[in-house]
């Protein structure tokens, strides 16, 4: 049957993609030309699939052509994602992807990921901007796919070992910060025909669900309510994906403090997570209880026709996702969980649903350092003197000269600290600080020791060895190159040793520190110089993205920049 898949894969795909993919380098004579607009118009489908962009966004996205370093196609998404495609296509669905076409793609994302632009064909070096936006964000997430029409479900034990040798060596982040910043996912031929199948005419979804502690409203609509395992919740996401979301106002936002603390969750007490999450809420055209169970409470089962989950996507696709991991005991996850009928309701009633279900604004962890009497104390010390230190997420607070908020503070603090780890934690997930707002790295920088003098001192020194950093980069002949990745990547770094150096710790709690009585400038430029020397050395390949995020190498670094200091 693969043959005849197969066939339906290509109708399907160059229906969708054909005429909107740049095809200008194919030429009519072209003996390969029905294959290689085949293999373009997959590759769109993998990133219009894994992202849920508009077709549009994901034919722009190909990239594929002559000196494409054996990638197809790449595309940042706005939930901060960088997607990174290579499409083979095979007419007969014979054999596997080469383990030599795998080596190529692998060797051409390191090369992206390093910045050498110089060996890629022009259409992947027009993304260079977006690419380097992606690189400089310190949230980002590289997402690898290898999307085939060969039959074979697992690749070549070569094959598998260059992806996880890439993956081991992007990653790069050690035991202390096991997330992964890189992954990898093979669209095989038959999960293609699956989701193509799924996709046609859009099909609606309809699921059979089991509710322990189930109960019923049945004035004035029908509803049900209960608990759904976690393990069902992933076999959804397995299964179906972000059309789980179709008629949610938001699909999957990427990784957020929330989804860390879904995931933390998960991950260490996954039998508290029915008291920790707020649920799930889904409405479909019918409910159906069956006979199973009888009257009895304790276990439903049901029946939904067109069935869409309109509140909850972050959680449903945090424990989706969270089903890769093998130790994590999804069968112990307790989602509370609403159902809505829609028939015999009136009409619009469904949209109504979703907005009011959606109009709650997110708790985050750092929502509740306003409430800490440190921050309370230290904010009223900076309102004497005119300074307003913000304490709250706000649509309408802007950064100015004199004001600043609890994030900039953080990071400053970190970096005045001389800590390294601290600095990791600054630069790789600013939210482990308020995980813990009574003890840990929390308490280390926001102390009764901090005034609110020292606070904007540092505040200051960090704005200005960053505008300062800036201006290198706009200095730099081009955009790339591993001088250009310690300036974006090894910043925090940079602000750490200089304060260091300079020995300012003290001096930043002084009335009258001033930034102009130091010679900053001189002093980034040999450190940021002596990093770039040591990376050479050390870590000539490494994807400095993840290398600064990896607290055990970036003490080693900044180990050598003292000792060389010490050696001067």
């Amino acid at each position: 049957m693969s043959v005849v898949h197969i066939q339906q894969i290509k109708n399907k795909v160059c229906d969708a993609f054909a005429a909107k993919i740049d095809t200008s380098d194919i030429t009519d004579k072209d003996k390969e030309k029905d294959i290689k607009i085949t293999t373009r118009c997959l590759a769109a489908y993998a990133i219009h699939y894994a992202s849920g962009c508009s077709e549009q966004e994901a034919a722009d996205a190909v990239v594929d052509g002559s000196d494409d370093n054996g990638i197809d196609a790449i595309f940042y998404s706005n939930e901060g994602e960088l997607y990174i495609v290579q499409s083979k296509y095979s007419q007969d669905g014979s054999g596997e992807p080469s383990s030599g076409d795998v080596s190529k793609f692998c060797r051409g994302v390191k090369d992206l990921i390093n910045e050498k632009f110089d060996r890629f064909n022009s259409k992947i070096q027009e993304k260079a901007p977006i690419i380097q936006q992606a690189l400089g964000a310190f949230n980002t997430k590289y997402v690898l796919i290898l999307i085939d029409t060969h039959a074979q479900k697992q690749l070549a034990m070569h094959a598998s070992r260059f992806i996880e040798d890439l993956l081991d060596e992007m990653n790069n982040n050690g035991a202390e910060n096991p997330d992964p910043v890189f992954s990898f996912n093979r669209i095989s031929q038959s999960i293609i025909h699956e989701s193509l199948a799924k996709k046609a005419g859009n099909t609606p979804i309809d699921v059979t669900m089991s509710l322990s502690a189930w109960g019923k409203i049945s004035e004035p609509y029908i509803g049900y309510y209960g608990a759904v395992s976690g393990s069902e919740i992933a076999d959804w996401w397995k299964t179906y994906g972000d059309r789980l979301f179709d008629k949610n106002i938001r699909k999957v936002l990427g990784k957020t403090d929330v989804n860390d603390s879904i995931e933390k969750t998960i991950k260490d007490c996954p039998e508290r997570f029915w008291y920790y999450n707020n649920g799930i809420t889904i409405i479909a055209d019918k409910i159906e209880k069956s006979a199973f169970g009888g009257g009895n409470r304790d276990l439903g089962s049901f029946r939904l026709t067109n069935f869409a989950i309109i509140n909850g996507a972050q959680t449903v696709s945090t424990i989706g996702k969270s089903a890769y991991n093998a130790e994590n005991k999804l069968e112990n996850v307790n989602v509370h969980t609403r159902i809505i009928q829609l028939s015999e309701t009136p009409e619009q009633f469904g949209e109504e649903i979703t907005k009011a279900n959606n109009r709650q604004n997110r708790i985050e962890n750092r929502d509740f350092v306003s409430q800490d009497p440190e921050q309370i104390r230290i904010r009223q010390e900076l309102l004497i003197d005119g300074i307003e230190y913000n304490l709250m997420r706000s649509e309408i607070y802007t950064p100015s000269e004199k004001s600043f908020d609890i994030t900039e503070a953080t990071v400053a603090l970190a970096c005045a600290s001389g800590r390294t780890s601290l600095v990791v934690n600054a630069k790789s997930n600013i939210g482990k600080f308020y995980e813990n707002l009574q003890r840990g790295i929390y308490k280390e920088i926001f102390n009764s020791t901090v005034t609110g003098c020292f606070l904007y001192n540092c505040i200051q020194l960090n704005r200005y060895v960053e505008n300062y950093l800036k201006k290198k980069v706009k200095q730099l002949p081009r955009k790339a190159g591993r001088e250009y990745g310690v300036l974006i990547h090894g910043n925090r770094v940079i602000e750490m040793v200089c304060i260091k150096r300079l020995n300012l710790k003290e001096r930043l709690a002084s009335i009258d520190f001033d930034i102009t009585s130091y010679d900053i400038d001189s002093v980034v430029d040999q450190i940021s110089n002596e990093i770039v020397d040591y990376l050479r050395t050390n870590y000539q390949d490494s994807f400095l993205a993840t290398l600064f995020k990896n607290a055990t190498k970036t003490d080693e670094l900044v180990r050598s920049l003292l000792s060389a200091e010490v050696a001067q």
